[in-house]
């Protein structure tokens, strides 16, 4: 009976001596640190976009009823105009590092008007009724606010009549080709909602009128002359906001 026990006491030291010997070098072991989860991809300005636009808008028309007088024979008037519009805007960007190039569309209905006594006519109206612009961007990122310049090809639906005190007034309709350029901020507020502010000056130019309703119409070295002239500028100032469709995200590259 002693020899049985002997012997189990000397398996129960064996084994304790065995864990205790496991343990020690497992404890010699260097612990393996968790893999780190992978960054988030960087946000980028690259992709297609959509967005809406609200604003308002003041204007300066200038109406020359005898635009072929010397200038100081000249009879003209300038006015003010002022309303809201809005609209919608679509366009594309490209980032390359800190620069953003992109080309835009944008179509507003608008309600610019204004008005003015205007001699030898009782008075004289103006209004906008519609404009656009296919513009280029440039600008420059600070992480996800973008600084930008913009301007291109501008058009307009113009509309003025001149009252001469007879009940029909004479309408006029000018859908004429001009420019614009301006400038603006807008922040990604997430990787696909951006919030825009931007201030645009438009110019239609000088656009001729011919009306024999205001009598013969003048005749100058043969040529037909105009019997009165409006020139139209606008500035507007918008919000706007759009959602952009993403694109490839910018390579990021993991510091382990």
């Amino acid at each position: 009976m002693n020899q049985a026990f002997l012997r189990r006491l000397i398996a129960s030291l064996a084994g304790i001596c065995l864990t205790a010997g496991a343990t020690a070098l497992a404890a010699d072991l260097p612990l393996r640190a968790p893999e780190p989860l992978p960054p988030p991809p960087a946000f980028t300005w690259t992709g297609a976009y959509f967005g809406v636009q609200v604003g308002g808008g003041w204007g300066q028309t200038t109406i020359n009823t005898v635009p072929y007088a010397p200038a100081f024979f000249a009879l003209s008037e300038t006015f003010q105009s002022s309303g809201v519009f809005g609209g919608i805007h679509l366009g594309y960007n490209i980032q390359t590092g800190p620069l953003v190039l992109g080309l835009q569309a944008e179509y507003n209905f608008s309600g610019i008007t204004g008005n003015d006594a205007l001699y030898p006519f009782a008075s004289a109206t103006n209004s906008i009724r519609q404009f656009g612009s296919v513009d280029a961007r440039v600008g420059f990122t600070f992480d996800r606010l973008l600084v930008y310049a913009i301007g291109g090809f501008a058009y307009a639906d113009i509309r003025h009549s001149l009252q001469t005190g007879s009940p029909s007034p004479r309408y006029f309709i000018s859908s004429a080709p001009g420019w614009d350029v301006g400038a603006g901020l807008e922040y990604a507020l997430t990787d696909n909602w951006t919030a825009r502010a931007e201030y645009r000056y438009y110019n239609w130019g000088t656009k001729s009128f011919y009306d024999a309703a205001y009598g013969p119409l003048p005749v100058l070295f043969g040529t037909t002359v105009p019997n009165h002239t409006a020139k139209e500028t606008l500035q507007t100032a918008r919000i706007g906001l759009t959602y952009k469709f993403g694109g490839p995200a910018a390579p990021v590259v993991a510091r382990y």
